[in-house]
């Protein structure tokens, strides 16, 4: 059965004889209109998605999604063991939703150059530590094999800090530790690394846990933190709780001196910071849907003035209000498909190149990357183009009551 508004559109659609230049203009603008908002849209949600994954992760792969410290360590710069034996580490490894469990120790310590020093935290990673980060920050060297039985001299030094000091590859360099006596170490630098977050950079040399231990004057089943790498498949506070019920049924700890992070709660400055990044997507996706909803109004309303003897002609034969507005619906709903697809087109297409290429470079010092990220996330890119496209639908039907004000008589007579 042939629909008849459905009908009357496609001719008015394709009839490129029916479009005068103002009705082209009208129409062009909310092709474009339609189509730079999706963009905007689907460039902002993909950027956003793309730092917040890149930022998290980077924080992450740093401190792992889970801490378990000495409660004493969080009201103190000085660093309290915790007890790491070889059952404890047994009983975390079988807690389930942990995926890995990790020993490190920390010790705050002075290096100086022959024209410099430098206060700095010395993090002793064990060799179970999961490097993967490290690697992939690296930038020159290598990152040594640690041992938790042997001392090593090897260290891991940032950029930033290389800069600061200006220290190269295999040069040497002395840290002092203060305790009850001063404590004189010679370090070698192994490696150079850069994370891009500077209060990570700016504050950490890699070295061995088991240097570190020797200087804390601690024995080989204590540290500082276990870290923990949770499940992709759990949430944080899922396998907290269970931490926290491995830590109660372990007799010989102490529950009261030990307390539990996730890296949430450890930094969660740059995490809240992420957060406000959501209400910055919501407002451009509600201006662009506006935008969106505006310049289809305006180009509506110019059509059905313009084509005010059409709609005049449509109601003399026959043609009822309901299914002339239809007819406008119908032709706004091509347009619209128009706009929606090439917003598609521009949107994907740029953050594509962004994707792969990197174009556009950003201050690593401020945002902790040097490039603009890009997430892809097709269930909602997805939702946004239907969204659009349903909600200037939806705000097509008031302007479209216009044509039930147009008399016959009136604009038959003076076509």
């Amino acid at each position: 059965m042939l629909n008849f508004s459905l009908f009357i559109a496609k001719r008015l659609y394709k009839d490129p004889g029916s479009k005068k230049p103002v009705s082209q203009l009208a129409t062009n603008i909310a092709i474009y209109g339609i189509a730079i908002g999706l963009a905007v849209m689907i460039i902002s949600l993909c950027v956003v998605l793309g730092f917040k994954k890149e930022i998290s992760s980077r924080i992450i792969d740093y401190g792992s999604d889970i801490q378990v410290l000495n409660m004493r360590s969080t009201t103190s710069t000085e660093s309290y063991p915790i007890n790491c034996s070889p059952d404890i580490l047994e009983a975390f490894q079988n807690t389930e939703g942990i995926k890995i469990v990790q020993r490190t120790s920390n010790v705050f310590g002075i290096v100086k150059t022959n024209t410099d020093y430098k206060g700095v935290f010395f993090k002793g990673i064990s060799p179970e530590y999961d490097s993967t980060f490290l690697e992939k920050c690296l930038i020159e060297g290598s990152i040594p094999r640690y041992s938790h039985h042997t001392g090593t001299n090897d260290i891991l030094i940032s950029q930033l800090t290389a800069n600061g000091l200006n220290l190269k590859l295999h040069d040497k360099i002395y840290a002092y530790f203060f305790d009850n006596t001063i404590k004189v170490r010679r370090f070698v630098v192994a490696g150079i690394f850069d994370t891009n977050i500077q209060q990570f950079d700016d504050n950490i040399i890699y070295t061995n846990i088991y240097t570190v231990n020797q200087i804390n004057k601690w024995d080989d089943n204590q540290c500082s933190t276990l870290e923990i790498k949770i499940d992709d498949k759990k949430t944080s506070d899922e396998v907290l709780y269970n931490i926290l019920e491995t830590i109660r049924g372990i007799k010989d700890v102490d529950v009261s001196d030990y307390v539990v992070y996730t890296i949430q709660q450890l930094y969660s400055q740059i995490f809240d910071w992420l957060k406000l990044l959501d209400l910055d997507t919501i407002v451009i996706l509600v201006l662009m849907i506006i935008l969106a909803c505006l310049t289809m109004t305006s180009g509506l309303l110019i059509l059905i003035l313009e084509k005010t003897a059409t709609i005049g002609i449509l109601k003399s034969t026959g043609a009822t209000n309901r299914s002339i507005r239809k007819v406008f619906i119908y032709y706004a709903t091509f347009i619209i498909g128009r706009g929606i697809f090439w917003g598609y087109f521009g949107g994907l297409g740029l953050s594509f190149i962004q994707y792969n290429w990197h174009i556009i470079s950003m201050d690593a010092s401020k945002y902790y990357v040097s490039y603009v990220p890009i997430l892809f996330n097709w269930p909602i890119i997805i939702a946004i183009g239907l969204s659009t496209f349903a909600i200037c639908i939806i705000a097509l039907l008031g302007p479209s009551y216009i044509i039930t004000q147009i008399s016959p008589s009136k604009t038959v007579k003076f076509r």
